[in-house]
C-alpha cells in the first residue's frame, strides 16, 4: 500500500518544501491553492505530447483557473515539460528539462515562505477503488484520502482520484491525477490526451 500512498505524501512535502525557498509567508488560501494546483509524476512513464489539462476553483467564488502540463520536447534521457499556470496579466509557461528517473513535483512558480511545516506533519492514507464522472466522461480509480495533522492541531485532508487512463502518471500503478479536494478547493481534468505541443520555444545557443 505504501506505493499507493507515496505520490500525494511527496506532493504536500514538496509542495511546502518548495514554497519556503522565497522570502514572505503563505495565508491560508495561498497555501491551498499552491498544494491543490500541483501535481506529481513520473517522467519515466512520460511520451512526447502527453498533456493534461485542469480547472481549479474555489467554493463559493465563480473564477476558475487553468493549469496544464505538456511533455514538449525529449533529449537521451530526458524529457522536456511545459507548465502553463494563472499569472497576471496572462498565463506563464514554465519549461523544464527533467531526468528520466525516479518522480518529481511540478507547479507554477516560487512562493512565499508556507503558513505550515509539512516536514513534521503527520499522515495517514487510505486508497479504495472508485469510479467517477469528470468532465461527462467515467474514470476507474484509485481514490487516496490523506490526512495531515500538524504540530499545532490544525489538520488537512486531501483526496486525490487517480486512474491509469490519464497521462503523467504519478506511477505505473496509479496512474494520473483525474480529481483532487483540498480544502476549500477542487482540481478536475478537463483534458488528459497525447495531443500536447510546444508553446515555448528555447532559441539555440550561441557556439
Amino acid at each position: 500500500m505504501k506505493k499507493l500512498t507515496l505520490a500525494p505524501l511527496l506532493l504536500l512535502a514538496a509542495a511546502c518544501a518548495d514554497s519556503g525557498s522565497a522570502g514572505g509567508r503563505m495565508t491560508e488560501t495561498d497555501f491551498e491553492t499552491k498544494i491543490a494546483s500541483a501535481i506529481v509524476f513520473d517522467p519515466s512513464l512520460l511520451r512526447m505530447g502527453d498533456r493534461v489539462v485542469y480547472f481549479v476553483k474555489r467554493s463559493g467564488e465563480n473564477q476558475t483557473q487553468t493549469y496544464s502540463w505538456t511533455a514538449a520536447g525529449e533529449e537521451p534521457g530526458a524529457v522536456w515539460i511545459e507548465n502553463k499556470v494563472p499569472f497576471d496579466p496572462r498565463p506563464m509557461i514554465v519549461k523544464t528539462k527533467l531526468e528520466r528517473a525516479g518522480p518529481s513535483t511540478r507547479q507554477g512558480g516560487p512562493g512565499p515562505k508556507p503558513v505550515r511545516d509539512s516536514g513534521t506533519a503527520k499522515a495517514d492514507a487510505k486508497e479504495a477503488a472508485e469510479t467517477i464522472v469528470v468532465g461527462g466522461r467515467s474514470y476507474a480509480c484509485t481514490r487516496v484520502t490523506t490526512n495531515l495533522t500538524y504540530p499545532d492541531g490544525r489538520k488537512s485532508t486531501m483526496i486525490n482520484w487517480f486512474s491509469k487512463e490519464v497521462p503523467f502518471a504519478a506511477s505505473a500503478t496509479l496512474g494520473g491525477l483525474v480529481k483532487r479536494q483540498f480544502g476549500r478547493l477542487t482540481m478536475e481534468l478537463v483534458a488528459g490526451d497525447q495531443n500536447g505541443k510546444s508553446e515555448l520555444v528555447i532559441p539555440p545557443t550561441e557556439k
